[in-house]
């Protein structure tokens, strides 16, 4: 009876082993597949970050963090330096007050002039308003430097009243002398860099 016991006993010892011995081989595999998946997955993420943070060094030419802070700040003074040169959009009641000073003085014709990119919305503006006035207004190309600010030719009643009405939109405005424009009969508006 003994020995059917202690044969017993090994008989479930032994399937107990042959079960666990199973199991963990059940375990092991699917660790391994699990581990093979987030191996795959995270080698990917890491290729991926290892591409951007080359694709930055290459930008920074090896610069020091220092060194590209520093040229980002410059970068950064250089859009503000560049977005002080744009002439600001006239507000509605600064082209309202324009068109009333100027319907006063007639038809005439004027050309504006922009110096550059940072002028033409301005310039646009300003022709727009004109036409609504019912002047001959165009924008213009000139072969001559125009003046740093807004200037006004030729000097006369007609220009003084076209300065004061671009006064009203808060810009300082230079009447100039120009006897070819006033032999004309002419006006000209010349929007030249913005001064600060």
């Amino acid at each position: 009876m003994f020995e059917q016991f202690v044969q017993y006993v090994l008989g479930g010892v032994r399937l107990n082993a042959e079960a666990l011995s199973v199991f963990g081989a059940a375990v092991l595999f699917l660790g391994a597949i699990i581990w093979a998946a987030l191996r795959w997955r995270y080698s990917a993420i890491i290729g991926h970050r290892n591409h951007i943070i080359a694709l930055y060094k290459a930008r920074l030419n090896g610069a020091t963090p220092d060194q590209a802070k520093a040229k980002m700040d410059s970068l950064e003074g250089q859009v503000v330096s560049l977005k002080n040169r744009e002439w600001p959009k006239p507000t509605p009641a600064a082209v309202t007050d324009f068109e009333s000073i100027l319907a006063s003085q007639g038809s005439h014709v004027v050309s504006v002039l922009p110096q550059d990119r940072d002028s033409v919305f301005l310039a646009r503006d300003l022709v727009d308003a004109f036409k609504r006035i019912d002047w001959k207004a165009r924008r213009d190309t000139s072969m001559y430097d125009v003046p740093d600010g807004l200037s006004v030719w030729p000097e006369d009643d007609v220009a003084r009243a076209i300065c004061n009405a671009l006064m009203a939109t808060g810009a300082l405005v230079t009447v100039r002398n120009d006897q070819h424009l006033k032999d004309q009969g002419t006006y000209a508006i010349g929007i030249g860099y913005k001064l600060d």
